[in-house]
């Protein structure tokens, strides 16, 4: 059927397990096998470090990456789940700037020397207002892995709550712009995929027009507020009011979802549990799966999967076609989801080895959690 992409707000890595079909059989397995997905990012997974366990790390054919929030409880979180069976990264990093070290080393990922790094990290000079990279690379909110064909990142952005968040919540944005613009100019292709908490224009979300009268706000200014208006940028087809930013004078990233259901409505994937909108489909679409150009052609099909319950999002999938064209030629895709040499012509020649494991993933599974071996990034 293809190589299927998910990702998932699932509001709590346990929370899925509590609803239909989930419950059945409640492991993490059984969850990616009615997924049907070959890779599935999670966001808000609001655990920490000493709370993983064995049955989330260690789950039978699969590999994972956690990026865990430093200092608040039951707070964010993102993991990507990624099938060894079908793809294994060559690097991985987590947060934007590259400014957190791998576990059990003191350099920086955008220190380390080029051939071992990801690459693209955004310069201060490219970024607006007094930035503490620390601080916004510390909420568990975006991790970052690389495979031959294109650079995949699992992100949860900060919401709207309240004023005291906006300038964080900006510059994590426009940080994330920053470097997805940097890796693509280098020559790479990228997949930005996960919460994003931006509506991307009125059509994405339920009673626009009545709210924006009631707050006494145009429709104009709704769509040109800050991160609604880089998101617009960074794609094709955006809507934008007025003249480009300087940085931003061209899309960069194709918004799936929309290529394959244009004038779609009522395609929301995140609901106000509270108030019990999910059956009349009051919501807002803020989940996304977006592509660089260079790798559009590859997708056959991507939806959300709003009768999947679990949480107060649904999941939104993307899926590529088993034969792409890279650089100049057909391959099987396998050929470039997987380390050099573990495939050729479509078949595996080899199976994964020790020697495929990224340096600074290996045999750091929170030993102290006596959890056992494997691979995590984890920012705690």
């Amino acid at each position: 059927m293809g190589f299927r992409i998910t990702t998932w707000n699932v509001n709590g890595i346990r929370n899925p397990f509590g609803y239909q079909p989930w419950r059945e059989n409640r492991t993490f397995k059984a969850m990616f096998d009615i997924l049907e997905a070959d890779i599935v990012i999670m966001q808000e997974t609001k655990i920490q470090r000493k709370d993983l366990q064995d049955d989330m790390v260690l789950v039978p054919g699969w590999d994972v990456y956690f990026s865990l929030p430093q200092h608040k409880k039951g707070y964010s979180g993102v993991a990507i789940y990624t099938k060894n069976a079908t793809c294994a990264p060559i690097r991985a990093e987590e947060g934007v700037l590259g400014v957190l070290c791998p576990p059990k080393s003191s350099t920086a990922y955008r220190d380390l020397p080029k051939d071992q790094q990801i690459g693209g990290y955004p310069a201060l000079s490219q970024l607006a207002g007094n930035i503490d990279e620390a601080l916004l690379d510390s909420e568990g909110r975006c991790v970052i892995l690389e495979f031959p064909a294109f650079v995949l990142f699992g992100v949860y952005s900060p919401a709207n709550r309240d004023e005291s968040r906006m300038e964080f919540r900006q510059s994590f944005v426009e940080a994330l712009d920053t470097r997805i613009r940097n890796l693509i100019a280098a020559g790479k292709q990228v997949i930005l995929t996960g919460d994003l908490n931006i509506i991307r224009s009125e059509m994405d979300s339920s009673n626009i027009a009545e709210g924006l009268r009631k707050e006494g706000m145009t429709m104009d200014e709704w769509q040109s507020m800050p991160t609604r208006r880089i998101l617009n940028q960074l794609l094709f087809e955006g809507t934008l009011i007025g003249e480009r930013d300087r940085d931003r004078q061209q899309p960069v990233l194709w918004d799936l979802c929309r290529c394959f259901h244009p004038t779609r409505m009522g395609m929301h994937t995140c609901w106000d549990t509270k108030r019990n909108t999910r059956p009349a489909n009051v919501g807002s679409r803020i989940d996304y799966i977006l592509c660089s150009d260079g790798i559009k052609d590859w997708f056959v099909d991507s939806n959300i999967q709003e009768g999947l319950m679990g949480s107060d999002h649904c999941p939104v999938y993307a899926t590529m076609r088993d034969t792409v064209s890279w650089d100049g030629k057909e391959v099987t895709l396998a050929e470039v989801m997987n380390p050099a040499s573990m495939f050729r012509a479509g078949e595996r020649v080899r199976s994964w080895e020790q020697r495929d494991a990224l340096a600074f993933l290996a045999d750091i599974l929170l030993a102290g959690n006596n959890i056992g071996d494997g691979r995590i990034v984890d920012a705690s």
